[in-house]
């Protein structure tokens, strides 16, 4: 009988259709289709009547069969209750004390709870299955991990529970514990508690930076100070060395000593001569048995920015083109101005005057240009001959300049005049080889003819002279300045140099239009020449057609800005949005390309190394429509990061860098002491059991706890054979009526 029901349907056992509601509706009704059809037919009305009952004897079966009917037993049987085991796998477990991490105790405790019926979870923030493989987890949440373990079992009482920890819990239960004391209420928990303390603070030393107070960002050439606090586990009161590093490099070291419970506070005063962005790091020594050694260096990028851009202008003599720019920067907040109008010559210092017979002070130009050029972004030579000043220190000073251009990457601009350029006798000086223009004219080096200057097709492009965004607007105010009355001839402009204006009609020794404006990239600096010596005329002649001075004020303010490399005005620029990162967080480095005419350099190849120590990551794409490209790197590699990015192909290569740190200090990590104190706190409130470091016994169980396990079996009835032999039968039984009826 088993066999022709698919199985032996039990006693205790229920009959359920498994089959979806519209799936049976729809056999019924095809079923009924069927059997409507089987009515027609020429046979007596008996032998119809007889066939079709049979017939729909035999649909029947086909109908329970698309229902599915299961034969379901189920069997509930109890089990004992299991261990749940939770350990910490948490970074603080992984600190050392005399040599020997936590996590070896943990391992330890565990391989001593024995038992088949052991299930082990390792926590930190969440709760995974099964024993750590290492302990590096950023978070410790006990009471979550409770919790966690009570859902998991649903309402199923376990043996017990064992939790294995230092008690560093960065949760809410160790936070309650420390503010409301036996007040605070544990979790429920599903069976009973069995806590073993691991880690000790006897013989724990560690030493570390645990921040750096850096102001958020500095000004150039102004004192800004990085306050590091440093904290010693085991070196209350004494005195210990931390050093100071910027690019890796080892610039100064002071000692602090630390106080009762192991803290003090370091100070660095730093002048920077640059603006941009800078890496620095704080170090301490790792001594003998430093439980974690990471956290003895701490890296920090400043962003160093200008407060004020200081600008020594020297004219040899005054004249309205002076009075006019010299007016322009006084009133420029963002400019701090030291201006010299030489009227007073060493020969009048030779000559046979008292001091109370001179009304004037004597030129500088010894300080001016030696220990004090640093102190200054930006030089202006105007109508400025050096030689009677200098005499026989004119090459040394002039080569001062060139220095601080160069290789210190501050700024020059030479305005024309009678005492400029050929006229000045920079030929042949150190200054020639870092201006745009090459000196040394045939003939007459003033041509006092009127002019109208042209925009090339550079200038007509570059941020200098890109008076107002549109360009075709931009010609028009070109064109629309004044006649100028004269200017300095020069031989051309050298072959790396940027012509932006023009004269109409004069020609260089190369037979090129002769520049009147020209500017250069030399060696870290930048440089900017201008023949005329009669700008000033364009405020007059723009405040007479009703415009006011503003061709004048944008020429001279774009001037400066690309002068002191202002982002607006690079080509290229690369960036983060901060300059420190914590590890985990993800770091967005954007890339902008521009073209010479300052559009969007779009498709254009770009590369972007990142270097951290030996690790070096190398991407290469395009620039988007907008001339951008967009890096995202995770922040996992602690230490200053070294962003160098070129933008272009063979035939022109633009470059760009920046500086990112990442902070690798884990939270784990700024608190090492275990709280022994606060587990067995726990342990009490659960009425559970509290083992100290090093004290084993076996966990709690309950012996009554149990679990009720469900066994299921199911018998697919519709496949059963009784029901396909239902089927044959009726429906052999009415064809052989029908045939015998005379039907088909």
């Amino acid at each position: 009988m088993n066999f022709w029901l698919g199985g032996e349907l039990g006693s205790g056992g229920s009959l359920v259709w498994t089959a979806p509601q519209w799936m049976v509706l729809c056999a019924v009704a095809a079923t009924i289709l069927v059997w409507v059809v089987s009515l027609f037919g020429d046979r007596p009305l008996r032998i119809k009547i007889i066939d079709s009952t049979l017939f729909g004897l035999a649909l029947l079966a086909l109908i329970v069969a698309s229902a599915r009917p299961v034969w379901l037993e189920e069997e509930g049987r109890t089990e004992p209750g299991r261990l749940a085991v939770l350990v910490d796998g948490s970074s603080s477990m992984s600190t050392r004390e005399e040599g020997v991490e936590r996590s070896i105790e943990a391992l330890s405790i565990l391989e001593r709870i024995d038992g088949t019926d052991v299930d082990v979870y390792t926590f930190g923030n969440d709760m995974l299955l099964g024993a750590p493989s290492e302990f590096n987890l950023s978070g410790t949440d006990i009471e979550g991990a409770l919790l966690s373990l009570r859902e998991r079992v649903a309402g199923e009482k376990l043996a017990g529970v064992v939790l294995i920890s230092d008690g560093i819990d960065r949760g809410l239960l160790r936070r309650r514990f420390r503010d409301d004391g036996d007040n605070a209420l544990p979790p429920e928990l599903p069976g009973p508690l069995s806590v073993y303390a691991v880690g000790s603070d006897v013989g724990l030393v560690d030493l570390s930076v645990r921040s750096i107070d850096s102001g958020g960002f500095a000004f150039l050439r102004n004192d800004f100070t990085l306050t590091a606090e440093i904290e010693g586990l085991g070196f209350a009161g004494r005195t210990v060395p931390a050093s100071l590093l910027r690019n890796g490099a080892v610039v100064t070291e002071q000692t602090v000593t630390l106080d009762d419970e192991g803290r003090g506070n370091v100070s660095f005063t730093i002048r920077p001569e640059s603006a941009g962005r800078f890496s620095y790091a704080v170090k301490v020594p790792v001594f003998e048995g430093d439980a974690v050694p990471a956290n003895n260096s701490l890296p920090v990028v400043v962003r160093v920015v200008r407060d004020r851009i200081r600008v020594l202008q020297v004219a040899g003599s005054p004249s309205w083109d002076v009075k006019f720019l010299r007016r322009f920067l006084k009133g420029d907040p963002s400019v701090d101005l030291v201006s010299f109008f030489i009227l007073r010559t060493r020969q009048d210092v030779a000559a046979p005057y008292t001091d109370r017979e001179l009304s004037l002070i004597e030129f500088p130009y010894h300080d001016l240009f030696s220990t004090d050029l640093n102190d200054f972004d930006l030089v202006v030579l105007q109508n400025f001959d050096p030689e009677p000043y200098f005499g026989m220190q004119n090459d040394r000073l002039l080569g001062n300049i060139r220095d601080y251009v160069a290789e210190n990457g501050h700024a020059l601009v030479m305005v024309g005049g009678a005492k400029s350029f050929d006229n000045g006798g920079y030929r042949g000086s150190p200054i020639e080889g870092i201006l745009p223009l090459r000196l040394g004219v045939a003939g007459e080096p003033i041509d006092e003819g009127l002019f109208h200057p042209t925009l090339t097709e550079d200038g007509a492009r570059h941020p200098i002279t890109r008076l107002v965004p549109d360009a075709a607007e931009n010609a028009i105010w070109w064109d629309r300045l004044p006649e100028l009355p004269g200017t300095n001839r020069v031989v051309g402009a050298h072959n790396d140099a940027t012509v932006l204006l023009e004269h109409p009609t004069l020609r260089g020794a190369d037979g090129a239009a002769m520049p009147i404006l020209a500017v250069r990239e030399a060696g870290r600096g930048r440089t900017m020449a201008l023949t005329i010596d009669a700008s000033w005329q364009w405020t007059f002649d723009e405040a007479a057609e009703g415009r006011g001075n503003q061709a004048y004020l944008r020429f001279w303010k774009n001037s400066f800005r690309w002068l002191m490399a202002d982002p607006s005005s690079q080509r290229i620029t690369v960036d983060t949005p901060k300059e420190n990162y914590r590890q985990g967080d993800t770091v967005r480095i954007i890339v902008r390309a521009r073209d010479t005419g300052f559009e969007a350099l779009a498709d254009s190849p770009v590369k972007v190394i990142v270097t951290n120590g030996p690790t070096v990551i190398e991407r290469t794409y395009t620039t988007d429509r907008d001339g951008e490209y967009v890096l995202e790197l995770p922040a996992d590699r602690n230490g200053a990061h070294q962003v160098d990015v070129t933008v272009g192909g063979p035939n022109e290569e633009l470059s760009a860098s920046t500086v990112y740190a990442v902070s690798a200090r884990d939270p784990e990590l700024d608190e090492l002491k275990p709280d022994p104190a606060f587990l067995q706190w726990l342990a009490s409130r659960t009425e559970g059991q509290f083992h100290a470091s090093g004290d084993f016994a076996a966990p709690l169980r309950d012996v009554e706890a149990g679990r009720t396990v469900w066994d299921r079996q199911e018998i697919p009835v519709w496949r059963a054979p009784i029901l396909m032999a239902w089927a044959m039968l009726f429906a052999g039984l009415a064809w052989l009526v029908r045939r015998r009826g005379g039907g088909r």
